[in-house]
């Protein structure tokens, strides 16, 4: 068996690692987002009392995998934040900083294995230890959930995918392009350290909403699981 909710926002920032005064942002959340998003409803502890970068939650995540698919069409929202300015307060006791966030996010999250069944226990009851939010504290998340359901096997050998793709080296994948029409590619992080460090990266190919879709001709390789009437690729296990 599997979970899946579905989570939204009114705005949502992903911030790619590269970028510093001005935050530019991922379209989905990455899988290390996702993570702390799960151990936010568990409650899984980071062991920040003891180091202020521990993510020691990781250690909890082993085992299990996730699926990710976007619902509502990606939009962007450009602005810029007031912070204050703590390193030269004499020059300018404030400092604005643009911001790109994702406009009214909605994502649909798939979960097997690992930390399956503590979050189902969760969701079940609306019980969440810590505030969820989509990549920073201000774009606080609704939680909706969708039940329960079985890992049911593909036999097609044509599918259209409704789920973020993911791209790995054991896998031969053939996408129709004309057929997906819009698809985009994307380098993700995938998994971090206890200590916060990236482990591993994953590459991605995604549609900009749940009215497009990924049409594989060829998907050797490729962890593919019925979902209701649609498709969705898991993700490697953490």
């Amino acid at each position: 068996m599997a979970v899946a909710f579905n989570v939204s926002a009114p705005i949502a920032m992903f911030r790619r690692p590269y970028t510093t005064t001005s935050s530019v942002s991922f379209p989905i959340p990455p899988p290390t987002a996702i993570a702390g998003l799960l151990g936010a409803i568990i409650g899984l502890p980071n062991g920040s009392d003891e180091k202020a970068f521990y993510a020691k939650y990781w250690d909890e995540m082993k085992g299990t995998k996730i699926a990710l698919s976007v619902i509502n069409p990606i939009s962007w929202f450009l602005t810029s934040i007031n912070f204050w300015n703590l390193k030269e307060p004499q020059k300018s006791p404030h400092i604005r900083v643009k911001h790109q966030f994702v406009r009214q996010p909605k994502y649909r999250i798939y979960v097997h294995g690992g930390v399956e069944e503590k979050l189902r226990q969760h969701l079940e009851n609306g019980t969440f230890i810590y505030t969820p939010f989509l990549g920073t504290a201000y774009a606080i998340a609704e939680i909706e959930y969708l039940g329960q359901f079985p890992l049911q096997a593909v036999e097609e050998n044509e599918i259209s995918l409704a789920s973020v793709l993911p791209l790995l080296d054991n896998q031969t994948v053939k996408i129709d392009i004309f057929a997906s029409k819009g698809i985009f590619r994307d380098t993700l992080p995938f998994s971090l350290s206890s200590e916060r460090s990236l482990i591993k990266t994953i590459n991605t190919i995604y549609t900009s909403s749940a009215k497009e879709k990924i049409h594989l001709t060829s998907w050797e390789g490729l962890d593919v699981t019925a979902y209701k009437d649609e498709y969705i690729a898991w993700f490697p296990a953490w």
